[in-house]
């Protein structure tokens, strides 16, 4: 298995077209076409199905994207943390709730921002169901999460803050006129909660 391989490969599954990954190497298509066929012996198994002029990845294909985006992200971390003066370069993937990104991000980009400019963050919405082996295998770097516990064994965690729980409902629900609200008077009421948080 080769790096350029691994390159030539993320490419392929990211176009799902030979032709036009091999435009965007600057490679010949029996090049692009070589590539992943020698990078599916040297893992002797198919990495994408082939059919009337489809292509597609494979169960293995779409396990080895997941593996080769981040030892190209490494690859490229390592060449400018060798070669830096200054400026980190390289990418962070940070998982988290959309309405954590909404309220709290935007000064904190802006200020990491001004500190790492040549840092890339990629932000995908929350999900703990496969936090602990996203962060493991090195495809997730960071997660925030809006919970009251974590029982995630090999995952170094830190709560940073509490947030308050605000119920918002109109001017004319039953609930709205009352100082106070318990979980007993919301039983029987038809709530609305974002699903990731």
């Amino acid at each position: 298995m080769e790096f350029r391989q691994l390159k030539s490969f993320l490419v392929v599954a990211e176009t799902l077209n030979f032709s036009r990954a091999a435009k965007k190497l600057h490679l010949a298509q029996s090049s692009v076409s070589a590539q992943i066929q020698a990078l599916e012996e040297s893992l002797g198994t198919p990495l994408f199905e082939r059919a009337s002029r489809r292509v597609w990845l494979t169960d293995a294909g779409k396990k080895l994207q997941g593996y080769a985006r981040k030892i190209v992200e490494m690859t490229d971390e390592i060449k400018s943390d060798i070669n830096r003066h200054d400026n980190s370069h390289g990418s962070l993937v940070i998982r988290m709730p959309e309405t954590l990104a909404t309220s709290r991000m935007p000064w904190v980009v802006e200020r990491f921002h001004e500190r790492y400019p040549m840092v890339e963050l990629r932000f995908i919405n929350c999900s703990d169901q496969e936090l602990k082996q996203e962060l493991n295998s090195g495809r997730l770097d960071l997660a925030f999460l809006i919970i009251d516990s974590l029982a995630i064994g090999g995952v170094n965690h830190e709560m940073l803050w509490s947030e308050e729980l605000v119920l918002a409902a109109s001017p004319s629900h039953p609930l709205a006129g009352r100082d106070s609200v318990d979980c007993h008077a919301l039983q029987d009421q038809t709530l609305l909660l974002p699903r990731t948080d």
